[in-house]
């Protein structure tokens, strides 16, 4: 009456990927400096300088680079 599936599952991960993966500490951090480029580009169109200026080390702690501003 039941017949069993004979192909592997598409939701079962794949043991030997070989394309590199991040961290979830990493994909936290990518997600957090695009949050804060956001709250930069606020900053910077209110004048708020010095706190721009603090916002913009943060984001290019986490990416690596300063941000455009």
């Amino acid at each position: 009456m039941y017949e069993p599936i004979r192909t592997p599952s598409v939701h079962s991960p794949a043991d030997d990927a070989d394309f590199p993966h991040r961290s979830r500490e990493e994909e936290l951090d990518i997600q957090l400096a695009g949050h804060l480029a956001a709250l930069l580009a606020v900053t910077d169109e209110l004048g708020l300088g010095a706190a721009g200026d603090r916002i913009a080390e943060q984001v290019a702690r986490l990416r690596g680079a300063p941000p455009a501003r």
